[in-house]
């Protein structure tokens, strides 16, 4: 990752760069922001109808060609494609700025030549989220709005696209807004008791009291609403364990659809823990398959349990893979013994697996594991075959559910980066701290501190209070061209 200080965005600079995967397709789009994007477009377009581009009306479409004039005077300009350019003009655009796409056709060189000469006239290569940056710098968006574009580009699901648009269209900062109006009252009203003292009386400090309270339940509300929209964003941790030759590459493969792990009957095939993204009925599920060793032999061995346990540990499913063809052997009583107690640990503060799915695996032989003696072991029972596919559907039902332990059916959700996140917390800590002082009676200008500290907090959250950090944390992440 290009690693990019604030610094960095010279707004004055004309910004240009490829905003399309450079690769064989059909299309690839160019983009140019900036005060000499007209003049630097008017310099290596050519338009079909003989006219100057610079004076094109706003959200015009032109045909054309893109060419590279010759430095010598007696050759003619060597035209480089056959293109469509799309006019923005300030401060109707995506960046309040003048801005100027290039359609052209998709491929590496053709893309990659007009970018080169688009630069050569004065252009300089956009940075990492550079584009959206200036549209945050101009008005035309928030740090919220910002996050959702992200989240639109990175979208695994339907339900992440719908909540990143929601929030796009300023649903968050209206969330945020109403907090920050009922932080800002409470705060006046605590530097009049400051200013005026002899006016202050106790039914106002009860009152201050019970706005603080309603304050405090509607940011852990937009705490609890970030919380469950990771598990939409970034995935369902989930691993595959169990001992050597239950079939967990087998399942892994099938739920992937393709053979991304070696099958095969010698045991501990898999040597590490294998992680690959997918979509369960709309679920983005981050999938580990675990090595099966229980008892390491050498180094690789152990360095592939250590990761393996690591993983176990952090998970936020576990699918335990038993082999019904066998009856229960100590491999096995050992897994299911592990997650027992990572369970009996929940409240202890350590990381823990919420959600259990024990999957009896090949069922299309002779069964002879005893049911009953899982049946005192917490979580859903399966029974598939992942070699004949058969059962999956059941598997998949059984996901969704545990999926929707974490994530509720929630609709206000939004999406904040872990830095916004950070910020979010030390704003309720600020209002618990208020909630603190007025119990205890202590100075009133405790309260008006900590209140002042957590309007700050908001106002960074949504980029209404500078923060430089933030800034570069969200606009880093972003890919060059947007």
């Amino acid at each position: 990752m290009i690693l990019v200080k604030l610094k960095d965005y010279n707004t004055k600079d004309t910004i240009a760069a490829i905003a399309t995967f450079t690769s064989k397709s059909a299309l690839g789009v160019i983009k140019i922001s900036g005060k000499n994007a007209l003049n630097i477009i008017h310099k290596i377009f050519t338009p079909r109808r003989r006219k100057d581009i610079r004076k094109a009306k706003t959200y015009t479409l032109h045909y054309g060609w893109i060419a590279e004039k010759s430095k010598s005077k007696n050759k003619k300009s060597k035209i480089i494609d056959e293109v469509l350019v799309s006019i923005m003009r300030k401060p109707s655009s995506y960046t309040c700025e003048d801005v100027v796409e290039v359609s052209c056709h998709g491929g590496t060189v053709a893309l990659n030549k007009i970018l080169e000469v688009i630069l050569k006239q004065g252009a300089r290569l956009a940075r990492p989220g550079e584009f959206t940056y200036r549209a945050f710098l101009n008005g035309r968006i928030d740090l919220l709005q910002a996050e959702g574009i992200k989240t639109i580009v990175d979208a695994k699901t339907d339900k992440a696209l719908q909540t990143a648009v929601s929030q796009l269209k300023g649903e968050s900062f209206e969330k945020f807004n109403e907090v920050k109006k009922a932080v800002k009252e409470v705060f006046l009203s605590t530097e009049a008791d400051i200013n005026f003292p002899e006016d202050s009386t106790t039914v106002k400090v009860k009152n201050v009291k019970n706005k603080i309270k309603k304050i405090s339940a509607a940011i852990k509300a937009i705490q609890d609403a970030d919380n469950e929209s990771k598990i939409i964003k970034e995935g369902l941790v989930c691993v595959i364990c169990g001992k050597t030759n239950a079939g967990k590459s087998t399942l892994f493969n099938t739920l992937l659809q393709e053979e991304r792990v070696i099958v095969s009957e010698i045991p501990g095939t898999t040597r590490d823990a294998i992680e690959e993204t997918i979509n369960i009925r709309g679920i983005p599920l981050r999938i580990y398959d675990t090595a099966g060793i229980l008892t390491p032999e050498n180094f690789i061995e152990k360095k592939a349990l250590e990761k393996s346990s690591k993983v176990f540990n952090e998970a936020d499913l576990i699918m335990l893979v038993l082999d019904g063809s066998r009856h229960l052997e100590k491999d096995d009583l050992f897994l299911l013994n592990k997650i027992r107690n990572l369970r009996d640990r929940k409240g202890s503060g350590a990381e823990c697996a919420k959600s259990v799915i024990i999957i009896i695996n090949k069922s299309d032989l002779t069964q002879k594991l005893n049911l009953k003696n899982i049946s005192q072991h917490k979580g859903v029972k399966v029974k598939l075959s992942a070699l004949k596919k058969e059962g999956i559907e059941d598997l998949e039902k059984a996901i969704v559910k545990a999926a929707a332990s974490f994530c509720g059916k929630r609709e206000d959700l939004i999406f904040l980066n872990k830095y916004q996140s950070e910020i979010l917390k030390s704003a309720y800590n600020d209002i618990l701290g208020a909630q603190v002082y007025l119990n205890e009676n202590r100075e009133i200008d405790l309260v008006n501190l900590s209140l002042k500290n957590a309007l700050d907090n908001l106002g960074r959250l949504t980029g209404e209070v500078f923060c430089e950090e933030l800034l570069e944390s969200i606009f880093n992440d972003f890919c060059i061209g947007k």
